[in-house]
C-alpha cells in the first residue's frame, strides 16, 4: 500500500506546488475532508478555506480562495485553486484591510447598485479565511 500520493496545486498564475503527501485536508462542498494515500476518486468544489498538507509529519498549513478537488483514479490530487497563501505568505495587515473594507461595503449597501454585494461578501469571507490561518498555531 503506498503512503503518499502526489499534490498538484494549480491557480490561475499556474502551478504552485508540486508534492509528495501522507495526509491532506480541506472544506469541500461536501464538508470537510482528509484525504489519504489510495483515496477513492472524487471531484468537488472547493470553499474558502484552510488547506493542509503533512509530509513526512510536517505540516504546512494554506488558506485558499475556493475551487476545485480532483483527487484521480491513481490517487493523486490535484487543486485547482482561485488563490493561495501560505501561512507565513499571509500579509495580517493586508488581510485586516481587506476584511474592514469589505464590511465598510456591506455595511453602506443600503441597496447601492455599485456595490456588488456577493463580491463583497466572498472578498470578507477569504479575508476571515487568512485571518484565521495566520492566527492558528
Amino acid at each position: 500500500m503506498d503512503k503518499t500520493f502526489r499534490v498538484e496545486i494549480l491557480t490561475p498564475f499556474g502551478q504552485y506546488l508540486s508534492t509528495d503527501a501522507d495526509y491532506l485536508s480541506t472544506t469541500s462542498a461536501m464538508g470537510v475532508i482528509g484525504i489519504l494515500p489510495n483515496h477513492a476518486p472524487l471531484i468537488s468544489t472547493l470553499e474558502i478555506s484552510k488547506l493542509v498538507i503533512r509530509k513526512n509529519g510536517q505540516e504546512t498549513i494554506y488558506a485558499i480562495g475556493g475551487g476545485v478537488i480532483n483527487i484521480k483514479k491513481d490517487h493523486s490530487v490535484t487543486l485547482l485553486v482561485d488563490s493561495i497563501e501560505r501561512k507565513d505568505e499571509i500579509d495580517k495587515e493586508r488581510a485586516l484591510s481587506s476584511k474592514e473594507r469589505a464590511e465598510r461595503r456591506l455595511k453602506e449597501n443600503n441597496n447601492d447598485k455599485d456595490v456588488d454585494v456577493q463580491r463583497a461578501k466572498a472578498s470578507l469571507l477569504r479575508a476571515l479565511n487568512r485571518l484565521s490561518v495566520s492566527d492558528n498555531n
